[in-house]
């Protein structure tokens, strides 16, 4: 049972359910029109005897009304009567006129019954002869002179027997052509319903095997459901190839994102290896005075530096992505965070930059306050590399009933328009030119700072014109 396909295990147990519910409802059915053949037939022997009873009458002997085609006998100094409409046997129905030593008078029976029985007015009996149930019922004559005579009523079981016998041939010949048909159509709706889960799993077959994650399952036959365009299936199996294909967009999303990434952090890596290995072999081949390996020395220290700074950075996305690096979140008081963070950053600008300041007091967050004060310094630092011209800086506090506003501006170049939405793109430098110069330059720190407000569900804004510079805002949800 375990190799079975599903769809075969289906089918097997919705014809063994098929079987089961044919054959108990047959069961019921067949009891239910026995009884209902069984009174029937109870009701028509009752009410052939009434009819019966109302057919003899007594008359005396000096009586001349007599109706030529009635049947006439003696009885008790007169006559009786038995009108032509008596039916002997009617509808199955044996009725005949019997006194109360058991002789029979007038009529038929099926059966002789060896001595007086004593049944009720309303009650049917049963009797076996041979083995064959008969229903029997007697109803005693009243009216002048007619004591003493009883009306017996018989039918036999046979007539319920023959119906039944019917019922159950038409239910032989019936139940299978059903249950051949339900199967078919079974068959047909289970095939056609499993139809897409076969092209789901071709299709994640083929993907498995040749690796190519920009292929997606189509299983959709409406026009505006091709092509992986619709938002929902049809039914739980088109949704379910709807999410496989979202799924596989991510990976291959992912796997793209990672595939760059690999790629921008080997051409980072290689720039400051391949000065250090320079610099190395200079000294050792044209080095002739302590100067020359110190000047060495000192480059390879400087491209050390920046190596460790940039696979730090890489480390620390690393960790995002792996959700290694969770923000530890509490209350922080965000004014005065931002009120330090500006006072100590303050003193290492130069000389020719002012960092302004407008921060409202007493606003907190739930946030982690190692992440956001890096945040914090890498706006900082980006406002500084690009500066250009411009004099000042300003970071801004402010917050509403749902939000908090943290804001970075400064008065330098600005970002071009075709640009803007690169900036948070990891490797990526408005100004590649300045990467030789900055020596921890590697523009990675704004996609750092979307990576950490998104960590407190929160988001980043920008603004940037080539006059005014740009302001770059984190929004933060309010307590």
């Amino acid at each position: 049972m375990k190799k079975l396909s599903i769809k075969t295990k289906i089918m097997i147990w919705f014809t063994t359910a098929l079987i089961v519910i044919s054959a108990c409802t047959s069961a019921v059915n067949f009891s239910i029109s026995r009884e209902v053949l069984n009174k029937g037939i109870r009701e028509r022997l009752v009410t052939a005897v009434a009819s019966n009873a109302q057919e003899i009458e007594f008359y005396n002997s000096n009586n001349s009304e007599r109706e030529p085609n009635d049947f006439f006998l003696s009885y008790n100094g007169g006559i009786l009567e038995i009108d032509d409409d008596f039916l002997n046997y009617n509808e199955g129905v044996f009725t005949a006129l019997v006194d109360s030593e058991n002789n029979l008078i007038y009529g038929e029976m099926p059966i002789q019954l060896d001595e007086r029985q004593a049944f009720s007015y309303t009650t049917v009996g049963v009797l076996k002869n041979h083995g064959e149930k008969f229903y029997i019922y007697e109803k005693e004559l009243s009216g002048e002179n007619l004591d003493g005579l009883w009306l017996r009523g018989f039918i036999s079981e046979r007539e319920n027997t023959n119906v039944l016998y019917n019922m159950v041939r038409i239910m032989l010949w019936l139940t299978p052509v059903l249950t051949i048909a339900a199967l078919l159509g079974g068959y047909i709706i289970t095939k056609r319903s499993f139809a897409p889960i076969k092209i789901i799993d071709s299709a994640a077959r083929e993907i498995s095997e040749s690796g190519d994650l920009s292929k997606r399952i189509n299983v959709f036959t409406e026009e505006g459901c091709k092509n992986n365009q619709c938002t929902a299936g049809k039914d739980e199996i088109q949704n379910l190839a709807l999410t496989f294909n979202q799924m596989f967009e991510r990976l291959e999303s992912s796997f793209k994102a990672e595939k760059q990434f690999t790629s921008d952090a080997s051409h980072e890596l290689r720039t400051p290896l391949s000065v250090i290995k320079a610099n190395c072999e200079y000294a050792l081949k044209y080095g002739e005075s302590r100067e020359d390996f110190i000047e060495a020395l000192q480059t390879i220290v400087r491209q050390t530096d920046r190596a460790s700074s940039l696979l730090n950075q890489l480390l620390f996305f690393a960790r995002l992505n792996q959700k290694k690096e969770v923000a530890v979140l509490s209350k922080i008081n965000l004014s005065t965070l931002t009120d330090s963070i500006c006072t100590d950053r303050q003193i290492l600008l130069p000389a020719n930059l002012t960092l302004k300041t407008d921060i409202h007091p007493g606003i907190f967050v739930n946030a982690d306050e190692s992440l956001i004060s890096r945040l914090l310094n890498n706006l900082l630092d980006n406002a500084v590399k690009y500066i250009g011209n411009g004099t000042s800086i300003q970071v801004s506090l402010s917050s509403n009933e749902t939000s908090v506003f943290l804001s970075v501006k400064d008065s330098g170049i600005g970002i071009s328009p075709e640009n803007i939405n690169k900036i948070w793109n990891r490797f990526y430098m408005a100004d590649s030119s300045r990467s030789e110069t900055s020596e921890n330059s590697f523009g990675l720190g704004l996609a750092m700072v979307k990576e950490i407000a998104e960590l407190h569900n929160g988001r980043m804004e920008v603004i940037s014109d080539s006059a005014s510079g740009s302001t770059f805002t984190l929004i933060l949800p309010a307590n």
